[in-house]
């Protein structure tokens, strides 16, 4: 399928969980369905809450077969911060993921901005100014590695960077002077900061690289270890949907929709292998 044939898909997988309607799919028949690493038969879940989906901006990448959404999932007429991704292989549908978080507004949260989707992500790259897919995995990468080494220095930041964590504006603000770290943040100095918690970072995935667009999707694990006498109580791990803007093999924006999970716990996926997911 070409981009185009794979965002449709999106609309219409969302469409059918709205509805409630698997049979409205063509499902592989090995076809495996998550949300939050746990796994669920089709038409469990958020099949059967009715949900409504807004603000969803969606990137897809022919080469693997994959496509991303971020947005919102309104459940029980509450929205919550949320993530999808979808493989097709040979016009079936063979894996949904989904992350739905329950952290919807706080210091690092704001699901309402969400509704209002950043067009720089939709805005093409001059060809003179992209990064091929090795240079968007590698910027991803740098990333989810400066983040596991606390050290800015390794990602490559655009003096322009700004960071989102669930809808949240997290860098060169000063709602984060109000939370619990006490500072304000840039995209460097959030990386510099989990020290403390020795972060790791596991079962990196790279299902979208879009060189048009210069969009990279990445899902990914992250464990935050409990600080002694700190009052965050976030010490888990941290699942989630990285989306980054590359500009000059330089990180423009980078979004974060999470879920926390145990320490420990998993997205599902790692032992489908890296090969087959991109």
């Amino acid at each position: 399928m070409d981009r185009d044939q794979l965002l449709g898909q999106m609309d219409v997988y969302l469409a059918a969980v709205a509805d409630g309607a698997p049979a409205a799919l063509n499902l592989a028949s090995d076809f495996r369905y998550t949300e939050n690493g746990a796994s669920l038969d089709a038409g469990e879940g958020l099949w059967e809450r009715a949900p409504r989906f807004e603000g969803i901006q969606r990137f897809a990448d022919a080469t693997t077969g994959q496509v991303v959404a971020m947005g919102v999932a309104f459940l029980d007429n509450q929205a919550r911060p949320f993530a999808q991704r979808l493989r097709v292989e040979e016009g079936a549908l063979t894996d949904a993921e989904a992350i739905i978080s329950s952290d919807p507004k706080g210091h690092f949260a704001d699901v309402e901005q969400l509704l209002k989707p950043d067009i720089i992500y939709s805005a093409v790259v001059p060809p003179h100014r992209r990064v091929d897919r090795d240079g968007l995995r590698d910027a991803a990468d740098r990333y989810w590695e400066g983040l596991e080494q606390s050290d800015g220095l390794i990602p490559r930041f655009n003096y322009r960077c700004d960071k989102y964590d669930n809808g949240a504006k997290t860098t060169n603000t000063l709602r984060t002077l109000l939370s619990p770290d006490g500072k304000v943040h840039t995209c460097a100095s959030a990386l510099n900061d989990t020290r403390a918690a020795r972060p790791r970072a596991r079962e990196r995935r790279y299902p979208v690289l879009d060189t048009e667009l210069g969009v990279a999707g990445s899902f990914v694990v992250v464990d935050f270890h409990p600080i002694p006498d700190h009052p965050r109580p976030d010490a888990g791990s941290m699942y989630m949907l990285g989306l980054f803007k590359v500009v000059d093999g330089e990180l423009r924006i980078v979004d974060e929709i999470r879920e926390i999970l145990p320490l420990g716990g998993s997205s599902g996926w790692a032992d489908k292998g890296a090969p087959r997911l991109g």
